[in-house]
């Protein structure tokens, strides 16, 4: 199973990256294939450029995708929404995770906003999701989760939801192939 983790956010001096490394990490130690992705890779802090040929691929062969990312003003940056917007069947009937990192909501507006947005994307956006408040307090000096043992039990019905979604679609789009 392929599932990447796409985190939002290009500022300087991101907190809640912490939580997407966490998350990617996690899904590595549970035999996932995943690739740690941010719009940052692609085309750097300058949003001029255009995402290439490696986030269409990188989505093709994707059984499922996990966004992680803080709340900015209580919506989603833009940069997430650019890389978003920059592809459309290649995230059709796929499941997505979401999970806010952000202050006192763990940002639970962005998530509700960005569910919105991927059912356009013809994504399959599951009921569970991941809320880690207080951002700023979560990580160590070396930018790593303090006691990340405490959140996998609350984590573990998104995984589980994830996974499953991921399974079945995966199977439903090889019985029914999407006419073009």
């Amino acid at each position: 199973m392929k599932i990447p983790v796409l985190y939002g956010s290009i500022r300087e001096g991101r907190k809640s990256e912490s939580v997407a490394k966490f998350i990617h990490a996690e899904l590595v130690k549970r035999g996932i294939e995943s690739e740690y992705v941010t719009p940052e890779n692609y085309h750097g802090k300058s949003m001029e450029k255009k995402f290439p040929e490696p986030w269409k691929t990188i989505m093709a062969e994707a059984d499922g995708l996990i966004i992680v990312s803080p709340e900015y003003n209580h919506g989603y940056p833009g940069p997430l929404k650019e890389m978003l917007d920059s592809l459309y069947e290649e995230y059709n009937y796929k499941p997505v995770g979401i999970i806010g990192a952000s202050g006192f909501l763990g940002g639970g507006r962005m998530v509700e906003q960005l569910r919105q947005v991927v059912i356009e994307l013809k994504m399959v956006p599951i009921r569970e999701a991941g809320y880690f408040p207080m951002v700023w307090e979560l990580a160590d000096e070396k930018g790593e989760l303090k006691n990340p043992e405490q959140y996998l039990p609350r984590l573990e019905p998104f995984f589980k939801e994830l996974f499953w979604y991921a399974e079945v679609l995966k199977e439903g789009k090889e019985k029914h192939p999407w006419e073009k």
